[in-house]
């Protein structure tokens, strides 16, 4: 029985995902880390634990006890500002979308052939055509800048970590060779809580923007994702798939010294001994 260890799998898109792979591969088991109620299902088992707190990340893979099939990082979240921190003193957004997926892959034990999807944005684009101007191109500087909690908009924050994410996929595929890796861009997908933190936003999200031509819905999301995590090989390991297709991330997202930067601050900040772990599982 294939066992998939799955975040962000409570509501909008990653439930649809989640809801479809549990429908269409009746052999597979489902892990799902998340602070309350997820899925109910029989061949679903909830973790509890908080994404924004390191222990319980921890934690909550320790009780992870096989080797899995798969890793599906699908949480993330966008703020109005830059100013909230983690258990640990991260900047929120850096914290849960980059910080924690970084320390679910390292603590957890993949299968030779094992498939790691970790959901991006096309924001980190930073263009008029990607974003419609809702959100501000990243701003990268070193990780241990980005960080730290500071006064800035938390959507430049948002569209930063996702350029993270895609360094982060780059430097998987290269550190571990029997596993493939893969950003998810599900495109801009109203109807979702992403931004629930913000209330007007919020309100937006689910009532006007879904109307704008082009966007995407959490169902076909949902579907697009399931069947990258779960579907025929999609393309070689590092690559970003947009929707349903595998096509160039951003130009600036090609850059071995900073995903090589991204990586070691990320060990600094998950080492638990002072001394950060270089090798992989």
């Amino acid at each position: 029985m294939p066992t998939l260890v799955m975040t962000g799998a409570s509501r909008g898109l990653g439930r649809q995902a989640a809801e479809l792979m549990l429908r269409d591969d009746p052999d597979l088991r489902l892990v799902v880390i998340a602070r309350g109620e997820t899925l109910s299902h029989p061949r679903v088992t909830t973790i509890r634990g908080d994404l924004a707190s390191l222990a319980e990340v921890r934690a909550a893979a320790a009780q992870v006890k096989e080797q899995v099939d798969g890793y599906v990082g699908n949480a993330a979240l966008q703020l109005k500002d830059s100013r909230s921190a983690t258990a640990d003193g991260y900047e929120l957004s850096f914290g849960v979308n980059v910080l924690a997926h970084f320390a679910l892959i390292r603590a957890l034990t993949f299968k030779p052939g094992a498939r790691i999807v970790i959901t991006g944005s096309d924001a980190h684009f930073g263009t008029l055509r990607y974003t419609f101007g809702l959100v501000p191109a990243p701003r990268w500087t070193s990780p241990a800048v980005m960080a730290r909690p500071a006064d800035v908009n938390g959507r430049v924050a948002y569209s930063t970590s996702k350029l993270g994410v895609v360094y982060l996929v780059h430097e998987l595929a290269r550190r571990m060779p029997d596993v493939d890796v893969y950003t998810f861009n599900p495109a801009f997908t109203p109807g979702t809580d992403l931004v629930r933190a913000d209330k007007l936003g919020n309100w937006l999200y689910h009532h006007v923007f879904p109307h704008i031509p082009g966007a995407n819905t959490a169902e076909r999301a949902g579907a697009q994702l399931a069947t990258v995590a779960t579907g025929p090989r999609p393309a070689p390991s590092g690559s970003y798939i947009d929707r349903d297709k595998v096509t160039p991330s951003a130009p600036e997202s090609y850059d071995q010294e900073r995903e090589h930067e991204l990586w070691t601050a990320l060990e600094s900040m998950t080492a638990t001994d002072g001394t950060p772990d270089s090798g992989t599982r």
